[in-house]
């Protein structure tokens, strides 16, 4: 008996010994008994039985989820044991699995504390989703992209959303405080409008249904954002339409994830008053229970904005005899006609107000005579002097812009909805010699509003589905106008008209467009092998887009007035677009990845029109060794001609063009990352893209026989180009800087496309003195810019404008109370004045040829976050 216990007992421990030998050398690694034992030696302070249960099975076994577990319970064994360096380790580990994750309720203080601290320490290698729409290390995305953070936002004192595009490499820009508060090109492709690239906030598209336009202004608010990410070239793989030169995501801060139970709500913002009585609260409020957090992100916007009457363009003051000195005047032949067409010699033979001159038994000119002159500045005087609409005619750009936001997050459903609106005066854009401007007149009015939801589930470890659905109205508010007067210093009234005693008059037309649109995706990411992820889509979008403005010369032209033209089969186009999608990431060896996508998209309009089936590839290799990645992007993308233009006619281009194809584009694209220490990185880039069927005006016969404009697909544009950018980071120092060098060419007239700058740079440093004392500056470069004559694009009588070097400062001072700080600013810190190409075709007589930018001006900030 006893030999059989002895016996026994060698078994038992044999089993035993074995069961441990096969644990450590990973034979029976079982994730559901391991996690909880080694939360239980943990709880139980039996470390090393931690560290001997996960460490050998973190090298040979467990799911990704598993690891994470291990990886957290191996931080706070670390922590426990007081060795800080381990622990960081260990959250690095983790966070390399899973960047979303956040710490539970469970968590102990010191824990989430040390998570934090890696986590923004992770020298700006962040998780993003733009690229393939799944979260990605942002160095190895197939894909050139920057990232500006919540924090960025705030060190660097950005005041609005297109502050933040000026110290981006890869943009020129043109902010002419107009119907589009600013138009920026990306890489050196010029539009008549920012309908070349797509801009999302949290997946839901902002780009207008009818012309394509990013509606970029002051109304979006930065108290919500948690991160904006810029993709650069073609994404329309994944995007389709509108993706054309790069993608603006916004992603705005998830609140289920950020409160804790201990701060169940929390109040984050700031409000600011600065120069030009410029004015704004931009805040977000949120909350959160055990099932749902809600979040309401708000700002308004006020401002007289510069004052733009010190320049010709748009000074509207009291009209002198000078200005007409020669205004009226015509010689040559010219003036032979005008006689004869208003019979001016027969009507007005002994008038005083004009001299005529002949030669050759003709007439050779006819001129005012001072007197002439007073008198057409007299009359004109009692229009720029008087009042239109019970308003005083002079410059006026004041804006009034809100926008509110709500959101409600579940675990695995969030729905959002938004509003906003824009009110801003339209003036600048124009001369006055086009466009008559009051408080009321010359305005340009937006509003847009959305619903959306948007449910994600993770069916397994390798499965997960999104689906996204979204409903937007946009309008043209049927306030939105443009009043155009007729009078001598614009020549709609003459020297005829002036013998007769005509006084100036002025006219206002009413605007108002609508369309909206239904959009829903369903997206499913697979990982079938370690090695290799799927992710792949449906798209559906059911669209009605207004055509022609709907005019009226009364406010509220959607209730009384007309389209703008007659169209076949109405104003309203029913449009359905269908896009089907897949990429493929491909982990060859642990240092190379390969990146496959393919997107097919459908664009019925009506029944028949439509530009059918479009193709879009892209194709990428990313090799990462050490402190190196190196990515080859081959890529293609179209866009689809907005319906405005397809569609909508104005007075000087009365005829539409409804087959007008898309534009394509094929880029290719290298660049290469290098981090060169712990403090600082390098990362360069560059690109050659081939665009055909650009979209342009060309000048047509009707079959009047009179001459108008249409938008055809007449050029291609071949563009290459270099984006540089550094970092350098330390506890409190921070350097970065950007460059950019583009050489634009119109392959069709061989002329350099115009308004576009050889190069740029930024160079920005923040300093944090102590706790309390954090400076910012900024500088801007942008080399002087070819436009008019001799380039492709532009009329404008401006043939280059000026290089200029601008310098912004921020001073933040950080908790004066508890959660609240204050923040002064000075853009333009030397005062530096300076232009801007005029947009479109900035001829100086309708459009204006360059646009003032802002002179110095001053804010100050009170920046709150209370929980």
């Amino acid at each position: 008996m006893g030999k059989n216990l002895r016996f026994y007992a060698i078994i038992i421990g044999v089993m035993a010994l074995s069961l441990q030998v096969g644990r450590i050398y990973g034979q029976s690694c079982e994730e559901s008994v391991d996690i909880p034992d080694a939360e239980k030696k943990f709880t139980t302070g039996n470390f090393d039985e931690v560290f001997s249960i996960l460490l050998p099975c973190l090298k040979t076994g467990y799911s990704p989820n598993a690891k994470v577990q291990a990886h957290k319970i191996l931080a706070m064994t670390y922590l426990a044991l007081d060795s800080t360096q381990q622990a960081s380790r260990s959250i690095q580990n983790l966070l390399a699995i899973n960047p979303s994750f956040v710490p539970d309720f469970a968590s102990s203080p010191q824990f989430k504390e040390l998570f934090q601290y890696v986590k923004d320490s992770q020298e700006r290698i962040i998780q993003i989703t733009s690229v393939s729409k799944r979260a990605e290390n942002v160095l190895k995305v197939p894909a050139t992209v920057t990232v500006i953070t919540d924090k960025d936002i705030i060190k660097r004192g950005y005041q609005n959303l297109e502050q933040v595009l000026h110290d981006l490499s890869g943009f020129d820009i043109a902010k002419g405080n107009g119907p589009g508060y600013s138009n920026f090109y990306g890489r050196g492709y010029r539009s008549t409008s920012n309908d070349r690239m797509l801009m999302l906030i949290d997946g839901i598209e902002e780009n207008d249904l009818a012309s394509d336009n990013i509606p970029i202004s002051r109304q979006y608010p930065l108290s919500d954002i948690e991160r904006i990410e810029v993709v650069y070239g073609p994404a329309a793989t994944m995007y389709g339409n509108n993706a054309f030169v790069g993608v603006i995501n916004i992603i705005t801060k998830k609140y289920a994830e950020i409160i804790d139970a201990n701060n169940k709500v929390q109040v984050k913002g700031q409000t600011r008053y600065g120069t030009w009585n410029s004015r704004y609260l931009d805040a977000t409020v949120a909350t959160k229970t055990k099932d749902v957090a809600i979040s309401v992100s708000g700002r308004f916007f006020e401002s007289n904005e510069m004052n733009l009457s010190q320049y010709p363009e748009w000074n509207y003051g009291t009209r002198e005899a000078s200005d007409y000195a020669s205004h009226l005047n015509r010689t040559g032949t010219a003036a032979q006609t005008y006689a004869n067409s208003t019979q001016l010699l027969t009507k007005y033979p002994n008038s005083d107000l004009y001299t005529v001159e002949y030669a050759n038994n003709a007439i050779s000119a006819i001129k005012l005579t001072p007197k002439g002159q007073q008198r057409a500045a007299q009359l004109d005087n009692q229009l720029f002097n008087g009042n239109a609409f019970n308003q005083p005619v002079s410059f006026n750009d004041f804006s009034r812009d809100w926008y509110i936001k709500g959101k409600m997050e579940f675990k695995e459903f969030t729905i959002l909805t938004s509003s906003w609106r824009t009110d801003e005066g339209a003036a600048p854009w124009y001369t006055n010699q086009t466009r008559l401007s009051t408080r009321n007149l010359s305005r340009w009015i937006t509003l847009y509003r959305s619903l959306a939801g948007i449910y994600n589930k993770v069916l397994s470890e390798k499965f997960q589905i999104v689906i996204l659905s979204s409903y937007r109205l946009h309008e043209i508010d049927g306030g939105t106008n443009l009043a155009s007067y007729r009078s001598y210093y614009n020549n709609r009234l003459g020297i005829a008209d002036l013998a007769a005693g005509t006084t100036p008059t002025y006219s206002t037309v009413y605007y108002y467009r609508g369309s909206n649109q239904f959009r829903n995706e369903l997206r499913a990411l697979w990982s079938p092998l370690p090695t290799l992820d799927i992710n792949s889509g449906v798209e559906y979008r059911n669209s009605i887009i207004q055509g022609n403005y709907i005019t009226s010369a009364t406010p509220n032209p959607d209730d009384i007035g007309f389209p703008a033209d007659t169209l076949r089969g109405g104003n309203n186009f029913r449009a359905l677009d269908l896009g089907i999608y897949t990429q493929a990431t491909y982990r060859y060896s642990p240092s190379l990845n390969l990146v496959a996508g393919l997107r097919l998209d459908n664009n019925r309009v009506r029944k028949s029109g439509g530009y059918g089936v479009v193709v879009n590839p892209r194709l990428s290799v990313i090799y990462s060794k050490g402190n190196f990645i190196f990515k080859g992007i081959y890529a293609e993308a179209f866009k689809d001609a907005s319906y405005l233009q397809k569609y909508g006619t104005t007075s000087d281009r009365r005829l539409n063009n409804p087959t007008l194809q898309p534009e394509k584009v094929r880029n290719v694209e290298f660049s290469v990352y290098y981090k060169i220490s712990k403090e600082a990185n390098i990362n360069i880039a560059a690109y050659r893209a081939n665009y055909s069927n650009a979209v342009g005006l060309v000048t047509v016969v009707l079959e009047n026989g009179t001459r108008t404009n249409q938008f055809q697909g007449i050029g291609r544009q071949r563009i290459w180009g270099i984006q540089a950018e550094a970092n350098y980071q330390t506890e409190k120092l921070n350097i970065w800087s950007n460059f950019t060098y583009t050489n634009p060419t119109d392959l069709t007239s061989g002329l350099r496309i115009s308004d576009i700058a050889d190069f740029s740079f930024n160079i920005g440093a923040n300093y944090q003195l102590n706790k309390s004392w954090h400076f910012n500056l900024t500088s801007h470069y942008v080399s002087a810019r070819k436009s008019g004559a001799g380039t492709s694009g532009s009329r404008n009588p401006i043939q280059s404008f000026d290089p200029y070097l601008v310098l912004d400062g921020v001073v933040t001072y950080h908790n004066l109370f508890k959660g609240v700080s204050v923040q002064a600013t000075v853009n333009n810190l030397l005062d530096k004045e300076y232009f801007v190409p005029g947009i479109r075709e900035a001829d100086n007589i309708v459009g204006a040829s360059r646009f003032p930018q802002e002179h110095r001006n001053f804010s100050i900030g009170i920046l709150f976050d209370i929980k």
